[in-house]
């Protein structure tokens, strides 16, 4: 199905604005049905959460009619009338009703993507038939106007070609003997006359409307225009083509929201923080411009004192403007979990299995970009649970377990990083049936097996745990894109699982890319930096207590022993060697490392530079920034360096080295 263009002069202007409503207007939906659920099966249902929906729907339907979606406007307009009737108890709420309404959820925003990317527009009649005749619409008496919409899509329907037709009286034309009842004469051998609408112009001027059916093309068009009969083509355009100024609003078909990423919708307080800020730092320059132009009248230096209470006053400013600038790229994390209801209702519907999904932690907030690229991981995982953790109703009753699984969707807030969990009270994950499925593959399957070397074996590109493919999970790939992804977002996942309990996966993702606070290191003439999220403890060590065990060098620390990783191995560094040496405490979810570096300068704010290039990506090193001298500085990966896939490589690797030396002596 194709459609109307919206008109070029909004384009431009509102087609963002309007996708940006479209995706909240659908956050807000979702949310709202998830409420209703509650109300299946009673007299009336919540009032306050039909409002909510209602009023949504109906920004939904205005807002589409501004751009000219039609289709988009009628669906929604459908399911306002159903609201309607909900809310005046002329309909009770049931389960078909209720997934008649995601249905239609789900429609919308398929309609309003397929709009953005210049697609063919999904079908959505039947479910807006089914809606208004669940709501007993179908069978009232129909407006006029109303009718004469179905009278329209009938004729469509039957393979009629549509036509409208506007004419204009005149004195000219009446002369001539062309007036309303001429045309309509000339209008009804030609076809079907559907609809005709008199319409005032503006300063008397009167046009008359119609919309014709033909079965073919007429042949004498061009007497009717002749004769003052202005005809068009009643069939919906074109998409624009990629050159019009529609294309500025596209982005990628595989953007997970109808909103173009770089459109945000900030709350009108976090503006006026900036605007605070903003003002603040107008004073503190003018305060360093008035010292300047005494200093240059008086021909006196300028007080150290006097500069760096400026300069003290800037950095204060700066900071609040960092963490300003922070939350208006931050949004709630509802945005992606809202769609997993969704998710879970349509798998559960088609498998048998009764499955309860619960949202915990919505209003968590995260970094714009970050959301949008964690839908299809979540999406992944929340797949993976229902499809292999989740057991069968009669397999949970032998079990001793209630019917009904549940799946958990949390978010919280750890300082400057945000965890979602993703668990389930399923079968767990039997790690000795994965590692000999692994060994059968040709995976490496590493030793003690832990949760780290079980997620590493889920996580190998081409692993699955089934043979067949299934709607809800794929053959091997969702865990890999999993761990990707939260990879290259600077984040971490952990597992943790026991079987017949469940499985729990957490993601830890730093609150924005942005800016870091970090440790500032160096190793000769090599300097890092380690963000201090993973920096425990600083501590000075002697050189005698550090011991060699399986090939790994470690220290004692508290109760126990804590692996060692030297920065001049790890970057081939040439170093002194040191009766005491600088230590950083490294912990993780994966456990602790100690780094010991030649000097370790300080603490600074850092400006965050992915390392995308594959070429260049190393492990150990998660990006780049540069500290005012213009030279690079790598930013270390706490991750990596206490999951001991350092360690071991570069205590063999060194080893190798001597051995080779020695051979060539």
């Amino acid at each position: 199905m194709k459609l109307d263009s919206p008109p070029p002069e909004i384009r431009a202007e509102l087609l963002d604005d309007f996708y940006a409503e479209c995706d909240e207007h659908l956050a807000n939906i979702r949310e709202a049905l998830a409420l209703l659920e509650q109300s299946i099966g009673k007299a009336q249902a919540d009032l306050r959460v039909l409002e909510e929906l209602f009023r949504n729907f109906h920004s939904f339907k205005g807002i589409s009619a501004l751009v000219g979606l039609r289709p988009a406007e009628e669906l929604a307009h459908a399911a306002e009338d159903f609201l309607r009737e909900l809310s005046r108890g002329r309909a009770t709420l049931t389960i078909s009703g209720l997934e008649l309404l995601m249905s239609a959820t789900q429609k919308l925003e398929q309609t309003v993507a397929a709009f953005r990317s210049r697609t063919e527009l999904p079908e959505n009649r039947s479910v807006m038939h089914a809606l208004r005749e669940i709501a007993g619409m179908e069978s009232r008496p129909k407006t006029e106007a109303s009718g004469q919409e179905t009278e329209i899509e009938t004729a469509r329907g039957d393979g009629l070609v549509l036509w409208k037709c506007t004419f204009v009286p005149s004195r000219e034309l009446d002369s001539r003997g062309v007036n309303v009842n001429s045309v309509r004469a000339r209008l009804s051998a030609a076809g079907e006359i559907l609809r005709a609408t008199p319409q005032v112009l503006g300063e008397g001027v009167v046009a008359f409307e119609f919309i014709l059916g033909t079965r073919e093309t007429p042949g004498d068009i061009a007497e009717w225009e002749a004769g003052g009969i202005k005809v068009e083509l009643l069939e919906h355009s074109p998409p624009p083509d990629p050159g019009t100024e529609m294309s500025s609003a596209v982005e990628p078909a595989h953007s997970p929201f109808i909103a173009p990423s770089h459109v945000v919708r900030v709350d009108l307080n976090k503006l006026d923080d900036l605007m605070r800020i903003a003002g603040e730092m107008v004073i503190q320059r003018s305060r360093f411009d008035q010292q300047l132009r005494t200093a240059e009248r008086s021909r006196t230096p300028i007080s150290l004192e006097s500069l760096q209470e400026v300069n003290n006053a800037f950095g204060r400013s700066l900071r609040e403007l960092r963490q300003s600038l922070m939350r208006v790229r931050l949004v709630p994390v509802a945005e992606i979990f809202a769609r997993m209801p969704f998710v879970v209702r349509d798998l559960a519907r088609d498998s048998g299995k009764e499955v309860a999904l619960k949202l915990e932690g919505q209003q968590t907030e995260l970094d714009k970009y970050l959301i949008e690229r964690l839908k299809d991981p979540l999406l992944h995982l929340v797949r993976n649970a229902f499809s292999h953790a989740v057991e069968s109703r009669e397999e949970r009753i032998a079990a001793g377990k209630p019917p009904a699984a549940t799946i958990w969707l949390c978010a919280s807030s750890r300082g400057d990083a945000v965890l979602i969990d993703v668990k389930d009270d399923g079968r767990g994950i039997d790690a000795e049936a994965v590692a000999r499925r692994a060994a059968r593959m040709g995976i490496g399957v590493n030793q003690p097996l832990d949760s780290a070397a079980l997620l590493k074996i889920l996580c190998s590109p081409g692993f699955s745990t089934r043979d067949d493919v299934d709607r809800a999970a794929g053959r091997g790939v969702g865990m890999a894109v999993v761990y990707n992804t939260v990879r290259e977002l600077g984040g971490s996942i952990t597992l943790e699982t026991e079987v017949g309990k469940g499985t729990k996966f957490t993601l830890r993702l730093p609150l924005t890319l942005a800016v870091s606070e970090s440790f500032i290191v160096s190793c000769g003439e090599q300097t890092c930096a380690i963000p201090q999220t993973f920096v425990s403890e600083v501590l000075q060590v002697d050189e005698q207590s550090i011991r060699t065990v399986n090939r790994v060098e470690v220290i004692p620390y508290r109760s126990g022993v804590l692996p060692i990783v030297r920065l001049s191995k790890m970057f081939r560094l040439p170093s002194k060697a040191k009766e005491r040496n600088n230590l950083l405490v490294l912990s993780s979810e994966r456990g602790s490392a100690g780094l010991i570096v030649d000097r370790i300068h300080g603490q600074r704010e850092v400006v965050v530079r992915a390392i995308r290039d594959k070429l260049v990506q190393v492990p150990g090193v998660i990006g780049a920034t540069e500290l005012g001298d213009g030279r690079p500085v790598l930013i270390l990966d706490g991750e990596v360096l206490t999951s001991g896939a350092i360690r071991p490589h570069s205590v063999e690797t060194s080893q190798a080295v001597k051995r080779k030396e020695t051979h060539g002596k």
